[in-house]
């Protein structure tokens, strides 16, 4: 996997190692490696294609997490990070044969904390809710998204995962204790534990069926306890409701990860289940 000393990345180390799997850990050089050896460590700029390839090279998979989170750098080097880094990754991916791959996306790709004015269709918003980037950051995530289906349709046995990641806190505390209900308004008071997701990129690589596919991975509920339909009413008067959003339920549909991963956004510090152990197999009935 690439991105594995960030913070995210640390997570998902540690839990696919609980799960059983071998992990080739890469990220920048000079960044953390592992010291207690559980893990072969290959250090890469994966902006450079042979770099890439050099550290995917024997792998089966690939959870790519490597990149930058935020649009706080000059434009340019947000993209070519961001767009490179993944291409990079896609191509070594397809040239070694991968069995899996997820990709780090951002619940920015369709617009939102880092716009002037973040734009919703409505309520709760799907991943099929239309691309209203602005941003260096937000645009990069929706190209990845792209970059992912193409690839997809260059191997259609193969499963792509691109996961939405929104808010990534240690727990619920730590949400809610995240800002105003005002500051937060442009994301849509969304968050997600690390743990969750951790759980999400490993049910994403391993998911058994192929294909390209765009995941939210949010928590079902707010960073808030103000009800969700008084928060849509007051911030959002214009955009309708699609669905009953009761109590402080999550303003991001999660049906598909639940339906396609059998991922759970309501469990915050998720046990490690069979999906995440190994590829389930795929029982044709005719």
């Amino acid at each position: 996997m690439t991105g594995a000393a960030g913070r995210l990345g640390r997570h998902v180390v540690a839990r696919a190692l609980r799960a059983g799997h071998e992990v080739i850990a890469t990220d920048l050089p000079g960044l953390a490696g592992d010291p207690d050896g559980q893990v072969e460590w290959r250090a890469a700029d994966v902006t450079d294609l042979e770099a890439a390839r050099a550290a995917l090279a024997g792998a089966h998979g690939v959870i790519h997490l490597g990149g930058l989170v935020h649009p706080h750098h000059p434009e340019p080097q947000v993209h070519r990070v961001n767009v490179d880094g993944t291409y990079n990754v896609l191509v070594a991916a397809e040239e070694q044969g991968l069995d899996g791959v997820c990709l780090a996306s951002s619940i920015n790709a369709i617009g939102g904390v880092y716009s002037e004015e973040p734009r919703y269709d409505g309520f709760p918003v799907d991943e099929d809710h239309a691309t209203y980037a602005e941003d260096a950051y937000s645009l990069s995530k929706w190209i990845v998204e792209q970059q992912s289906a193409a690839f997809a349709r260059r191997r259609p046995d193969v499963a792509f995962s691109a996961l939405r990641l929104h808010g990534l806190r240690d727990d619920a505390a730590s949400a809610m204790s995240n800002g105003d209900d005002e500051r937060r308004r442009k994301d849509l008071w969304g968050w997600v534990s690390f743990d969750a997701a951790a759980s999400a990129c490993l049910l994403a690589l391993l998911r058994p069926t192929p294909g390209h596919a765009v995941y939210h991975v949010v928590a079902d509920r707010t960073t808030t306890a103000t009800p969700s339909v008084e928060l849509a009413a007051r911030w959002y008067p214009q955009v309708p409701l699609q669905a009953p959003m009761a109590g402080n339920a999550g303003f991001y549909s999660t049906a598909r990860a639940t339906a396609d991963l059998g991922w759970d956004p309501a469990v915050d510090h998720p046990e490690i289940g069979a999906r995440e152990r190994s590829r389930p197999q795929v029982v044709n009935r005719s």
